[in-house]
């Protein structure tokens, strides 16, 4: 499905910039302007999908979790390097 391949790209660029567990909603919005664009709508509708898809799990309003299961590769990461971005 090729909105579960945006997500995957959203994710791994969130990987990539040293998120491992957990994200503020402003960073998961910044790599969703990186990937697919800075309209308002398009960014409202991708955060929308990462949490219908499993992807991200909203922990406060301005906080969300990156979910192991759909992310399995995350496990192995954090063994390696733990998060190095503080929120």
């Amino acid at each position: 499905m090729k909105a579960q391949k945006v997500c995957e790209e959203i994710i791994n660029f969130l990987l990539n910039e040293g998120f491992r567990f957990e994200v503020s909603k402003a960073d998961v919005e910044k790599a969703i302007m990186y990937v697919r664009g800075i309209d308002n709508r398009t960014i409202q509708k991708w955060l929308k999908a990462l949490v219908v898809f499993g992807y991200l799990k909203p922990r406060t309003p301005f906080i969300y979790q990156i979910n192991p299961i759909r992310v399995p590769k995350i496990m192995k990461m954090l063994k390696e390097r733990p998060q190095t971005k503080i929120l």
